[in-house]
């Protein structure tokens, strides 16, 4: 089976699937988008221990640039270390057990082995199987483009930076219309409504001959700017290119790209054929690279064929969490180890030649999605909260156990309710639903034995269900439960737990 055939299915939101839902929507809001809210200030998250490390190339080539980020980052301990043997980074990492870790790196030192490994050792940190610190990498096509992209961090510390209170999102290339079709919409089809309390949104759809030069400024103004649709190291397909790139003219803004291959630097592998085959892109034709040179504050990209998904539920997160890059991260590892059950998933290392270990839909996407990273300083703060969270959480002890009721409060969430994973429950819709819940644990509990689902309830009706997985998380003296309860779904974006005041419970037993 090759990568395309077993991805198909589940990459169709970024591309076929999503055009056909978007192309009545572009019909009807082909107006001037409103005018942006306020400008967002960006700060960088205080908390700490924070940790700056260097790979041997790097602290000789980007030393500049590495003094100006320990000097960002007051008390910040440094580590260099070879990038092909991580132990000395464990047992730093083990010793000052740091919330944030910016990590220097020669381009052609990361790569999807390396983001893997770099995953698996961070989440070693304690017991529990999540990523124990909040990681951002730094790299350029140049000692001069490294040092660029630690002043622009360097401005957000001295309080220099606002990005505009507008997000577009370029949807990528759909599969109905014309090939020269190119709309954009007041709104945006795959994010909540309520976004535009904090961010005037607007949307791009258009064909696959479309993205010419002269559409470039559809991007400008924007503050939050998503990129969808298939990709390689070069270019999202029959969209924007990298040559295209130099004539942008984005605002000051973070980027989420959910097309596969765009945040590869140098070495990536494809499976197209089903086996691996190993292939490097040079720096003037990375499309990460590339994209790094403009006004760009912080990128999350993938290393490896990714998924549209866990792009857009990265955005809802930083709504209604008002979280750090560095969280919104980690939080997607997260959601991998909920998808694989509550466990990383052994990520092997890929060589050329091989066949491809991939096996499922469901294991190219965990896979996939945990290959992304995160471009720039993990404790830079877009902006706070300004969505509700998805659900209200109650617990009761009563003995040795604890019972859990669960109430979905923002409906208006999408992708946070949507299982990119896995669509057993109804092979018929492309994903399950999901209420992803994390349980702040009362004193004491510092291990449980069983999580026992009593009912999920919605318009007063019971709706079937599947425990996908538990696990217990570790953050200093306190302990957190992460729940994964599936539900099956009725079409895209379409169940009963998307109804308000839908109620799950459960029991945890000690």
């Amino acid at each position: 089976m090759t990568r395309r055939t077993q991805i198909g299915v589940f990459l169709a939101v970024s591309g076929t699937f999503l055009g056909l839902a978007i192309s009545a929507a572009s019909l009807v809001s082909l107006f001037r988008s409103p005018p942006p809210k306020e400008p967002v200030l960006l700060r960088l998250d205080t908390a700490g221990p924070y940790l700056i490390l260097a790979t041997r190339r790097s602290a000789k080539d980007f030393a500049p640039a590495i003094e100006k980020a320990l000097s960002l980052h007051p008390g910040a301990e440094r580590v260099e270390f070879d990038p092909h043997d991580l132990d000395d980074v464990l047992t730093a990492m083990k010793k000052v057990e740091p919330r944030y870790a910016l990590v220097f790196i020669q381009p052609d030192e990361l790569d999807v082995n390396f983001g893997w490994r770099w995953l698996t050792m961070t989440s070693q940190i304690d017991d529990d199987p999540f990523v124990d610190v909040r990681t951002g990498f730094i790299t350029g096509a140049a000692p001069k483009a490294v040092d660029d992209f630690v002043d622009r961090i360097a401005a957000v510390a001295r309080g220099q930076v606002r990005i505009p209170g507008a997000c577009v999102d370029n949807l990528g290339p759909a599969e109905q219309g014309t090939e020269r079709s190119f709309n954009t919409f007041t709104g945006a089809f795959m994010l909540p409504s309520k976004l535009g309390e904090r961010f005037t949104p607007r949307s791009i759809s258009h064909g696959k001959g479309a993205f010419t030069d002269d559409r470039l400024s559809a991007l400008d103004g924007a503050g939050l700017v998503h990129f969808g649709g298939h990709g390689h190291p070069d270019q999202i397909d029959d969209g924007l290119r990298v040559a295209q790139l130099p004539g942008l003219k984005l605002a000051p803004c973070v980027v989420f790209n959910g097309a596969c291959y765009t945040g590869v630097t140098h070495r990536w592998y494809d499976q197209e054929t089903g086996t691996v085959a190993e292939k490097t892109v040079e720096p003037e034709a990375s499309f990460c690279l590339k994209l790094l040179q403009k006004e760009v504050w912080g990128y999350l990209a993938a290393l490896h064929p990714d998924h549209g998904m866990p792009v857009y539920q990265e955005m809802e997160y930083l709504a209604f969490q008002g979280a750090s890059l560095g969280d919104v991260i980690k939080h997607t590892y997260d959601g991998v180890v909920m998808g694989a059950g509550g466990k990383l998933p052994t990520l092997k290392a890929l060589s050329d030649g091989s066949p491809s270990p991939f096996i499922s839909p469901a294991d190219v996407m965990l896979k996939g999605t945990a290959a992304r990273i995160l471009l720039g300083d993990p404790a830079l703060i877009v902006c706070d909260a300004f969505l509700p969270a998805p659900f209200s959480i109650k617990q009761t002890e009563a003995g040795n156990d604890l019972r859990v009721t669960a109430t979905l409060t923002n409906p208006h969430l999408k992708s946070t309710l949507t299982d990119t994973y896995h669509n057993d429950l109804n092979p018929q819709a492309p994903f399950n639903d999901r209420a992803l819940l994390i349980v702040e644990l009362p004193e004491g509990w510092d291990s449980v034995n069983s999580v026992e689902i009593i009912g999920l309830t919605a318009a007063g009706k019971g709706v079937p269900t599947r425990l996908v997985g538990y696990a217990l998380e570790r953050d200093d003296r306190h302990f957190r439960l992460h729940v994964q309860i599936d539900v099956p779904a009725q079409g895209f974006q379409q169940s009963p737990l998307r109804t308000a005041g839908a109620t799950v419970e459960f029991v945890v037993k000690h």
